[in-house]
C-alpha cells in the first residue's frame, strides 16, 4: 500500500498532460501493465456502488479514450495509502480493427505518469474487470469506464487522537454493561445519548432502552447486553475472540496504526467485558517505528513496540495510547514479525498466539517469518476486497490459522504445492510454497 505525498505542481501537470495523447508506451513498462490486465474478471455491467464503507474515488474515462473526464480528481488522492484499484472498460468495439489491449495499456500509462507508485504489484492490490453487456457503441457510452481507487488518508498526529478519543468512548460506552449505573432493576440502565463518527464517516448511535437480540456476538450481565454488532461497522476483532473460546493465555500483538480503531476499539472493549476471565496474559502493541523517517526504517529493527500486561484496565490503556500518539505517520508497510519476536522474549510463557494485523498492510519484515517458532493465530482485520497473501504464508509457515469475520482457516499447512484453497470468495493455490492468487476469467 503505497502513500502518494502532495505534489506541488500536480494540478499544473494534470493539465499538461491531458493536453497532449500518449502515443507510445515505453517498451519496459509493458510487461509490468500486462501482468496486471491479465485474466479480467467479466461481467455484463460494473455497478458502481457509492455505498462502500471505504473512501474512494471513482475516475471516470470516455468510451475509446485514455483521458480522464476530470483530471483535477487526481489530487484527492494526494497524502493517501492506496491499496485497491479497480479497472473497468468495455469489449464492444465499433471497429473490428480497434485493439483493446493497446487502449488498456494507455489508460494505464497514462495513470502512471501521475502515479508511478501504485504499479508495485506487491503493494497495490488490482481487479481488472470487461464489461460485456453492450451491444452498440451508444449502450457502450452508457457503461462506467476508468478506475475506482480505494484509499487510506494518511494518519497525521490529529487524526490519532481522534482515533484515541473513539477508542475511549468506546470503553466508556462499554462500562455501562458491566456494573448498574443506578439502583433499578430493570435489564439495562439509562446510556447517555451521544454520537460518534468513525473512520468511515459513519455515525453510531447509543441510546436509552436498548434491547439486543444476538447471542453468539454479545456479552450479557446483569446490567445489560453489549452486542459488537450494534456499535461496530466491521465486528471482525470480537467475532473472532467470540468463537475461539479456547484460545487461553494469549499474547495478543496488535497493530495500532491508523485507521485500526475500530478493530483495536473492538479488542480493548472485548477484554474489559472478560476481563475475569483471564483469557490474555499479555499485550504487545506495535505502530512501525514512533515516526522514525521511512527511510531510516530497518525490518527487523523499526521500533515503536510497547508492551502490557492485562490485569490493570487502565494501565493497559495509557500504554496503548502511548503507542498510538507516537505514532501514525509515515508508509504503509508495518512490523509485525518484529513485535511478535519481541514478545515472545518478554513473554517467554504465553499460550495462544494471537496477531490483530492490517490486511491492508504489508508485513515490513516479511522476510523473518521463518523466525517465528509458535503457531500464529491472525485475525485479518479489513478484507473486504480480498485476503493479504503475506497472512496466510505467516499462518502457514508457523502452523498457525487465519480469521476472518466469517471464518477459521486452520489448515493452510497441509496444502501441498498446486493445490488450491477458496477463502472470502478468493482462490489462492502454493506456487514455489508461497500464496498466490488464482485470478477469475
Amino acid at each position: 500500500m503505497k502513500m502518494i505525498k502532495k505534489i506541488p505542481t500536480l494540478l499544473a501537470f494534470i493539465v499538461l498532460l491531458s493536453s497532449c495523447r500518449q502515443e507510445i508506451v515505453p517498451n519496459e513498462l509493458l510487461s509490468k501493465f500486462d501482468s496486471i490486465l491479465n485474466a479480467p474478471t467479466q461481467l455484463i455491467e460494473y455497478e458502481f456502488s457509492e455505498g462502500t464503507p471505504f473512501k474512494h474515488v471513482a475516475l471516470p474515462l470516455d468510451f475509446g479514450s485514455d483521458k480522464f473526464k476530470d483530471s483535477t480528481i487526481l489530487a484527492k488522492l494526494e497524502n493517501t495509502h492506496i491499496k485497491y484499484i479497480t479497472y473497468v472498460y468495455s469489449a464492444f468495439k465499433s471497429d473490428s480493427e480497434f485493439k483493446q489491449e493497446e487502449l488498456n495499456r494507455e489508460r494505464l500509462y497514462n495513470l502512471y505518469q501521475y502515479f508511478p507508485e501504485l504499479f508495485n504489484r506487491n503493494e497495490t492490490e488490482w481487479k481488472i474487470i470487461e464489461q460485456t453487456g453492450a451491444k452498440s457503441e451508444n449502450e457502450a457510452k452508457e457503461l462506467f469506464h476508468g478506475y475506482v481507487v480505494y484509499y487510506r488518508p494518511a494518519p497525521t498526529k490529529e487524526s490519532m487522537e481522534g482515533e484515541i478519543a473513539y477508542m475511549e468512548s468506546m470503553i466508556d460506552t462499554a462500562l455501562t454493561f458491566i456494573s448498574p449505573v443506578s439502583d433499578t432493576s430493570t435489564l439495562i440502565t439509562t446510556v447517555e445519548s451521544i454520537a460518534i463518527v468513525d473512520e468511515f464517516g459513519s455515525e453510531a448511535y447509543y441510546e436509552s432502552d436498548i434491547a439486543f437480540d444476538v447471542a453468539d456476538s454479545a456479552y450479557t450481565s446483569e446490567a445489560g447486553t453489549f452486542d459488537f454488532g450494534s456499535y461496530f461497522q466491521d465486528t471482525t476483532v470480537s467475532a473472532v475472540l467470540n468463537r475461539n473460546k479456547d484460545w487461553d493465555k494469549m499474547l495478543i500483538n496488535c497493530d495500532l496504526t491508523g485507521s485500526m480503531s475500530p478493530y483495536s476499539a473492538q479488542l480493548f472493549v472485548w477484554h474489559r467485558l472478560n476481563i475475569d476471565k483471564n483469557k490474555i496474559q499479555h499485550f504487545v502493541f506495535f505502530n512501525d517505528g514512533d515516526m522514525t523517517p521511512d527511510n531510516k526504517k530497518k525490518a527487523g529493527n523499526t521500533g515503536g513496540i510497547y508492551h502490557s500486561k492485562t490485569d490493570d484496565f487502565d494501565d493497559l490503556k495509557e500504554v496503548a495510547y502511548k503507542c498510538m500518539s507516537n505514532g501514525g505517520g509515515g508508509d504503509a508497510p508495518e512490523n509485525d514479525i518484529e513485535a511478535m519476536l519481541k514478545g515472545f522474549k518478554k513473554f517467554k510463557n504465553c499460550g495462544d498466539v494471537i496477531l490483530i494485523a492490517d490486511n491492508w498492510a504489508n508485513m515490513r519484515d516479511y522476510e523473518f517469518i521463518d523466525k517465528i517458532d509458535k503457531p500464529v493465530r491472525i485475525i485479518l482485520c479489513g478484507t473486504q476486497f480480498g485476503i493479504n497473501k503475506q497472512y496466510l504464508d505467516l499462518a502457514r509457515a508457523t502452523k498457525g490459522s487465519v480469521h476472518t469475520i466469517e471464518k477459521d482457516i486452520s489448515n493452510l499447512m497441509d496444502l501441498r504445492e498446486g493445490e488450491k484453497i477458496t477463502i472470502s470468495g478468493h482462490t489462492f493455490t502454493i506456487e514455489n510454497g508461497k500464496f498466490i492468487e488464482v485470478k477469475k476469467i
